[in-house]
C-alpha cells in the first residue's frame, strides 16, 4: 500500500483553476489507457458496472426514464473505454499547487470514457452553500474542455459527444431515484428534485432525438 499526504482542497466549492486541474489530470489518465480493453476485467470491471446500471434501470418506475435509460444501456456497452473513476465526486479529488490528485479508487476500471467526467459534474448546484457548488457555466466549460483536449482527437462527433452526456448525466441523476422508490422514501426534498431534473433532462433527449 502506497499512502502520500496531501496537502489541498477539494472541489466541493468549484472554482475554474481547480477544475482545470481535474480535467487535466483525468485527461491525462484516460489517454493512457484509451481501448485497452485487455485491461477491462481487472479493478471494478465493465461487466461488474453494467450490472450495477442494469439494477439501476430496475427501479425508475416511470415510462419516460425506462425508455431513454434503456438507450442509455445500449450506448454504454457501445462507446469507446478507458481508465475511469466510477465515483468521482468533487470530494474526490485534492488540488494543491495548481495540480489535483484523484483519489479514492475503490471503484475503478476500464469504463465508458464519459464516466468520470458526468460524475464529477452531475451533482453541483448553482446554490452556494450546497455540498457541491458549481455553475452551469463551469460545467459546460466542463464538457468543452473535454471534448478539446481529448476527444477531438479521438475522432468522436462533437453533437454526438453532447448527446451521450446527457444520457451519462440521466444515469447520474436516476440514482436518486432509484434510492427513493426501492426504499420507499419517494417523499424526499432529493428524490423530488432528482426526479424533476431526470424528467426535464429525458424530454430534452427525446426532442433531440426527434430532430
Amino acid at each position: 500500500m502506497l499512502i502520500e499526504y496531501i496537502e489541498g482542497n477539494d472541489l466541493r466549492v468549484c472554482e475554474r483553476k481547480s477544475l482545470t486541474a481535474v480535467l487535466d489530470a483525468l485527461i491525462y489518465l484516460q489517454k493512457l489507457y484509451w481501448e485497452r480493453r485487455d485491461l477491462q476485467n481487472i479493478g471494478f470491471g465493465f461487466e461488474a458496472s453494467l450490472s450495477d446500471r442494469r439494477t439501476r434501470g430496475e427501479y425508475l418506475n416511470d415510462s419516460d426514464l425506462e425508455q431513454a435509460y434503456e438507450t442509455f444501456l445500449q450506448l454504454y456497452s457501445s462507446i469507446p473505454r478507458t481508465l475511469c473513476h466510477d465515483d468521482l465526486l468533487p470530494f474526490n479529488v485534492l488540488i494543491a499547487k495548481e495540480k489535483a490528485a484523484i483519489i479514492d479508487w475503490e471503484y475503478a476500471g476500464i469504463l465508458p470514457y464519459p464516466t468520470s467526467l458526468a460524475r464529477l459534474i452531475a451533482h453541483g448546484e448553482e446554490y452556494e452553500k450546497a455540498f457541491f457548488h458549481m455553475k452551469q457555466a463551469d460545467k459546460d466549460y466542463a464538457i468543452e474542455y473535454f471534448f478539446e483536449h481529448l476527444l477531438k482527437d479521438k475522432g468522436i462527433n462533437y453533437d454526438d459527444y453532447l448527446r451521450t452526456m446527457d444520457y451519462f448525466l440521466l444515469f447520474e441523476y436516476c440514482e436518486w431515484i432509484m434510492l427513493g422508490n426501492k426504499y420507499n422514501d419517494t417523499k424526499s426534498e432529493r428524490f423530488k428534485a432528482y426526479l424533476i431534473k431526470a424528467k426535464d433532462l429525458a424530454k430534452r433527449i427525446v426532442r433531440n432525438k426527434a430532430y
